[in-house]
């Protein structure tokens, strides 16, 4: 199925560009994550400096996802695809003139956040107008498959790029993916919306209303509540240590992030690439509430070591611990989030599916808000380290709540 769906060229080219601007969405965002913690290495708020800017990433989200998935059916997708990566391109290039001003770098992120917003709905409501319909369960494996490697691959670039070329190399090879996203965009044919003109007022009761109808509806399903508890605990531990990491690195190895990527963001990408694999092909018939609280418990485990390997410093093989606790964590956090989502989708509807899951990405974006604007301040009161620590035990004494509350509804043995 999938060599026939790369034949069709539509499909090919919304594709590459699905891989081009998620691949420098991801490289802009880790290379500005060490920007700004360079920028404030030297004072007492460096780990909440870049808390903020993870909340410039996140909070778009929360604001403006769903109105963006609404407004995007009343525009030709052709064009939102285009503007927004062409746009996208020529921002990035003004952190090359102001990287240095945090309050540019903060508002700068916030914009492009918004436009990403808009891009991704119009991506996904192109798909079914570009490919058969026999072929759109392939065609969702690949985007799937393309939107966490470009993570990975993006954080795992970032720091090499940056080491080799210098800072502003990210810009110009970012700033390129972009304007390529844009030029495959153009060769797409118009996808005029059915629905023509935006009577905003309409659009916004309506998306609010869906907000809460949706929210109310997951509330009182335990089977739709655990998943998307599950994977917004997943959230917050990919924000807290992007938050930590510049510091992490500094008191694990005494370098940047940038330097010791190999040792800490690539293991933990590799994790959580075979995670993924290892539920879909040696846990797919295990059930996975077993498999997420498996994840949870390793992922406690593997926080609260990394927040304290420190002190293994003078071992011959502290290298080879930290990358495998790094390894461990990103492959716990696989175990997690995608048995999660496994779960969610098996108990939603196919009518309520698409709402839920817009509903779910404001919902992990709003709760991991909180913890990553306090991971950035007790990283910068006590340490890097003690974030870690506290993470784990937080995370286990929610694990051990779960488990106790959950196994009924679940119906699984111990």
């Amino acid at each position: 199925m999938i060599p026939n769906l790369l034949k069709n060229k539509n499909f090919l080219q919304i594709w590459l560009a699905q891989l081009f601007s998620q691949l420098a969405a991801n490289l802009l965002n880790f290379a500005l994550i060490i920007r700004v913690f360079d920028l404030s290495a030297n004072t007492s708020y460096a780990n909440i400096s870049v808390s903020l800017l993870i909340l410039a990433f996140g909070v778009p989200s929360i604001i403006f996802a769903v109105l963006a998935g609404a407004y995007v059916d009343h525009l030709d997708r052709r064009k939102v695809l285009v503007v927004t990566n062409i746009v996208r391109a020529v921002l990035v290039l003004f952190f090359l003139l102001f990287e240095a001003n945090l309050v540019f770098v903060y508002v700068m992120v916030f914009v492009i956040s918004i436009l990403s917003q808009f891009f991704t709905p119009a991506e996904s409501a192109a798909l079914p107008r570009l490919v058969k319909k026999n072929q759109l369960v392939a065609a969702n494996s690949l985007f799937l498959f393309t939107l966490y490697s470009s993570f990975i691959l993006g954080y795992s670039l970032a720091g090499p790029i940056i080491s080799t070329w210098g800072a502003d190399s990210v810009y110009w090879v970012t700033s390129a993916a972009f304007v390529l996203a844009a030029f495959l965009s153009a060769g797409l044919p118009r996808m005029k919306a059915k629905q023509h003109g935006l009577n905003f007022r309409a659009i916004n009761h309506e998306v609010f209303i869906t907000i809460r109808q949706t929210t109310s509806k997951i509330f009182k399903s335990p089977m739709l509540l655990f998943p998307i508890a599950n994977l917004t605990i997943g959230q917050m531990i990919i924000g807290i240590i992007a938050v930590v990491a510049p510091g992490l690195a500094v008191v694990l190895f005494n370098q940047s992030l940038a330097q010791v990527s190999t040792k800490i963001i690539i293991p933990a990408a590799l994790g959580m690439v075979i995670g993924a694999i290892v539920v879909g092909q040696v846990f797919k018939k295990a059930h996975k509430a077993k498999v997420i609280n498996v994840g949870i418990a390793m992922a406690v485990a593997s926080l609260l070591a990394i927040g304290n390997v420190a002190n293994l410093r003078e071992l011959p093989f502290y290298t080879a611990i930290v990358i495998s606790l790094a390894f461990i964590l990103g492959f716990a956090n696989a175990l997690v989030s995608v048995s999660a989502q496994t779960l969610l989708q098996e108990h939603s509807t196919d009518e309520d599916r698409g709402k839920i899951f817009g509903t779910l990405n404001m919902m992990m974006n709003l709760a991991a808000c909180l913890p990553v604007l306090l991971a950035g301040i007790t990283a910068d009161l006590i340490s890097p380290g003690s974030v870690m620590t506290i993470s784990g035990g937080l995370i286990a004494i929610f694990g051990v709540y779960q488990f106790m509350t959950m196994k009924k509804h679940l119906k699984f043995d111990i």
